[in-house]
């Protein structure tokens, strides 16, 4: 069954982009990671952009909730295609990196990411970022990149983040327009997009440098469990190099970082 809303609330598009190029607005979804992903099945181009004033069952990593209220943050779910970009190439890294260079533009102040893909000003998150990919058995495939962009919203109005969680118009004392976030956030991920595509290694090593998680003691949370131990670097994949009391290295792909101490 269809999860795609009959009509959107406005489609747009613009000529000077690749990522964003398409943007088709919803007033309100269920998720636009899956409303892209059906587009993306169907023929949808690369970079076409769902984005939705509100969710009702939007999700971060681990099927998490992620809570919104109407137009208070920028909720877009972008169709990446492969080619022309390699979907097994750092997706979230570069979703992660051009966020946090829109937040440094548009706030003018520096911000920090914790492994692997949140973004974090004043160690409290405002945006997040998750990717869903799908490889067809002849070499093609899509990712969709799914961006949550804490922007007007009010950390207190949600149960569970009012201690977490910060927004665009916390940090700066003053509402900002969406569509002002819009237009800097996927000028930015143009330039990372390209970027990857020039050369991963550098942007993986650019993230790496943003990262506020390496040399910490933390508890990495994971689907198996919980590891406790030094988060002592991250390797050429994006993976998070964690050693245990007992000397022991592993190698973590995913999982939610806690500090300690």
């Amino acid at each position: 069954m269809s999860t795609r809303p009959q009509n959107p609330s406005l489609e747009r598009f613009y000529p000077d982009r690749v990522a964003g190029a398409h943007v088709i607005a919803f007033e309100a979804v269920e998720s636009t990671m899956d409303i892209a992903s059906e587009i993306a099945r169907a023929g949808g181009a690369h970079g076409t952009v769902v984005r939705a004033g509100v969710q009702r069952k939007g999700r971060g990593r681990f099927a998490r909730r992620w809570d919104s209220a109407p137009d208070d943050s920028l909720l877009t779910s972008t169709i990446l295609r492969m080619p022309p970009l390699d979907i097994g190439a750092p997706i979230s890294i570069a979703g992660a990196v051009a966020v946090h260079d829109t937040v440094r533009e548009l706030l003018g102040i520096s911000c920090g990411l914790k492994w692997p893909n949140d973004v974090h000003v004043n160690g409290m998150k405002i945006a997040g970022v998750l990717t869903e990919s799908q490889v067809m058995t002849d070499g093609t495939g899509f990712a969709v990149l799914g961006v949550g962009l804490n922007v007007n919203l009010s950390p207190e109005s949600f149960a569970g983040i009012a201690e977490t969680a910060t927004s665009l118009a916390r940090v700066s004392g003053e509402l900002l327009d969406l569509d002002r976030v819009e237009e800097t956030m996927f000028r930015r991920l143009d330039e990372v997009l390209s970027a990857m595509s020039d050369d991963a290694a550098k942007l993986i090593q650019r993230w790496k440098t943003l990262l506020t998680t390496i040399g910490k003691r933390v508890e990495l949370s994971t689907r198996n469990g919980a590891l406790i131990g030094v988060a002592e670097n991250v390797d050429s994949q994006g993976a998070l190099l964690l050693r245990t009391a007992d000397g022991t290295v592993h190698r973590m792909f995913e999982g939610d970082v806690t500090l300690q101490g």
